[in-house]
């Protein structure tokens, strides 16, 4: 059992790291320095594009 639940946060490390790095925001030197919760938030920041809706939303309150 705990073999398969180190395997299952391995392969959740890697599946976030992979889809930051296709992203472009961070190298995987920055990644490799995260946790896998840092990577989780990351990755939900960047994928649904929160930057870009914050700005858009100052944008459109000037």
């Amino acid at each position: 059992m705990k073999g398969n639940l180190k395997k299952a946060l391995e392969q959740q490390r890697e599946y976030y790291i992979n889809k930051l790095l296709l992203i472009g925001v961070y190298d995987s030197l920055i990644l490799d320095g995260m946790t896998t919760t840092e990577l989780k938030d990351e990755y939900n920041y960047f994928y649904y594009d929160v930057p870009s809706r914050k700005w858009n939303a100052k944008r459109k309150e000037n």
